[in-house]
């Protein structure tokens, strides 16, 4: 069986690099286009299930990825973005927020660790795995589909910290 895992297509914050954890914004013009194209290549996949965050820039990623297909699409809370609380809307480049970017255990004053955003997309996955046999698709965030990576595949510190899947791109694992 096959995961295959896509972070939504882009927003004005990713491409300003600016803290959009719970906001609920669309698709930018770039994300647009890139999502008319994962549409596309979304096509040569086969899947039976399709997953996402239910914030609306997910939303509108995963019915790119399903297109034309009869396939509902399930949203859980649990492939929300980070919270990154207090430094929502902020610089990512901001000093004072990359110690709590960098850590595991260290919440975002008002939001969520990394080890909290762990524990719900390990138990997400963990909860698909046994009840389907089939492929399966997913749509997330930046910091869920670190968290995703992290589940297939061994990653120091340092890989963890450097991986950032690019918004609209398609990561397969083998479970």
């Amino acid at each position: 069986m096959k995961l295959y895992v896509v972070r939504h297509c882009s927003t004005v914050c990713s491409e300003e690099k600016i803290y959009c954890g719970r906001s609920d914004i669309p698709l930018s013009p770039r994300g647009e286009a890139e999502a008319r194209a994962l549409t596309e290549k979304a096509e040569s996949y086969s899947f039976g299930a399709l997953f996402s965050s239910p914030l609306l820039r997910a939303k509108e990623t995963a019915r790119a990825v399903v297109g034309e297909r009869d396939l509902p699409i399930f949203f859980d809370d649990r492939l929300k973005e980070r919270d990154f609380g207090v430094f929502e809307g902020r610089s990512v480049e901001a000093p004072e927020g990359k110690r709590y970017r960098y850590s595991l255990a260290l919440r975002y004053p008002g939001g969520e660790s990394n080890l909290q955003v762990a524990a719900r997309v390990y138990a997400f996955l963990d909860e698909i795995k046994k009840k389907y046999t089939e492929n399966l698709f997913v749509v997330s965030h930046g910091s869920a589909c670190r968290i995703i990576r992290s589940y297939f595949k061994q990653m120091t510190d340092e890989e963890f910290y450097a991986y950032s899947q690019p918004n609209g791109m398609i990561e397969e694992y083998e479970w």
